[in-house]
């Protein structure tokens, strides 16, 4: 991987350190994994899910993606998936669906980084 990568990522508030740890400091193996990130059609699902008033779908994308990010050190990600994973299962479905720009913005920061 390369520095400039790490210092960026690192700069933006993802857990660089901790998730290298979890891949037992290969760092080229975490490199792959945020390529797979970017082709992960995880997100593409939520919105859709929200538009069609399909709990279950928008708790199920939401929560995948909560893990994810919260594995490859995405903390704003990870904290904004674990808000609408909280509100869906506290059956409060409209507040989850207004929390969806907070997530959206987190998925684009990190995405804008890795390109």
């Amino acid at each position: 991987m390369c520095d400039d990568l790490m210092i960026r990522l690192k700069e933006a508030g993802i857990d660089t350190d901790g998730t290298l740890k979890r891949f037992a400091g290969n760092a080229d193996l975490y490199e792959k994994f945020l390529v797979k990130f970017m082709d992960d059609d995880t997100f593409a699902g939520i919105k859709p899910a929200f538009d069609s008033n399909d709990q279950e779908a928008a708790l199920n994308t939401s929560y995948t993606l909560k893990g994810v990010a919260g594995n490859l050190g995405m903390t704003r990600l990870y904290e904004a998936c674990s808000n609408t994973v909280a509100l869906i299962r506290a059956d409060e479905f409209e507040k989850a669906r207004d929390s969806y720009e907070e997530l959206k913005n987190a998925y684009e920061e990190v995405c804008s980084l890795i390109r």
